[in-house]
């Protein structure tokens, strides 16, 4: 693993970036190390697994439901295929599964706007509401389709982000830890968020929530401008760092435990 490449991390989300320092698997879990806080699309989390097979429409229906969380995790889980879970044991596996199971019917992520329509380099408000994922962290990007490999950062289509997104944690409280890690202070206007201090207990039927609003400055060409949010989450609980130093998560770097959903796709009106 000697050169940088995208995949997905079992710890929580995925998105892991394996470069060339030591045992450097950098998934959510891990962000605070990582160096990359900037725009995202979706495409970069190839080992995710989808939440539905609509996600990408440009693959054979074949293909499409080989990446929907039934077919990538479950199966992998319920017979040990896939690498990382060889070694397992059953009763293992089994626990993973469900744990995977009610976080999956615990998640989700709506997204709102402040009104249907806007003039023309007017402004709009727009919030994204998620509830689950497993923590310790969940990421939130704003975009212009609900397609996991075409999808674009909502600036593609005229869209500008109007200063810098604001985190409501968990707790209820605002969060700037994603932003404050920006170099350039003045340009952390970003379509991708990561939310910090997530902690959802299934065992529980504890599940955290978070909120992220962007303002937005319109299109200067009128039309109809869909906006959507992906709601990238884990499943496996992390537990990357045991005694200061590193250990792989349960099945390993690259596992399919971590989710893509889309929320509901807007469609506002620029006249």
């Amino acid at each position: 693993m000697r050169q940088i490449l995208y995949g997905m991390a079992v710890a929580s989300l995925g998105l892991a970036l394996v470069v060339t320092f030591p045992r450097a698997a950098w998934s959510y879990a891990s962000f605070q190390r990582l160096l990359m806080v900037g725009d995202g699309s979706p495409y970069c989390t190839t080992c995710h697994s989808s939440t539905d097979a609509s996600y990408h429409p440009e693959l054979s229906a074949e293909a499409s439901q080989a990446q929907v969380y039934t077919a990538k995790h479950y199966k992998a889980l319920e017979e040990g295929t896939f690498a990382g879970y060889k070694a397992m044991e059953p009763e293992q596996r089994k626990q993973l599964l469900e744990q995977a199971k009610k976080m999956d019917q615990n998640s989700s992520v709506k997204l709102e706007a402040s009104a249907p329509t806007v003039a023309p380099g007017g402004t709009i408000s727009v919030t994204v509401t998620t509830k689950g994922g497993i923590g310790p962290v969940v990421g939130i990007m704003l975009l212009d389709e609900p397609l996991r490999y075409q999808a674009r950062p909502i600036q593609g289509t005229g869209w500008f982000i109007a200063g810098a997104p604001e985190v409501i944690g968990a707790d209820g409280k605002p969060q700037s830890k994603w932003l404050d890690r920006r170099f350039n202070k003045q340009q952390t206007n970003l379509n991708f968020i990561l939310v910090y201090d997530i902690a959802s207990d299934p065992a529980k039927d504890m599940y955290a929530t978070a909120r992220v609003s962007y303002v937005l400055k319109a299109p200067s060409t009128p039309g109809e401008y869909p906006i959507t949010a992906a709601f990238l989450y884990g499943t496996a609980e992390a537990n990357e760092m045991k005694s200061g130093k590193y250990e792989d998560p349960p099945g390993g770097n690259g596992a399919p435990s971590g989710r893509i959903q889309f929320s509901n796709t807007l469609k506002v009106r620029v006249q």
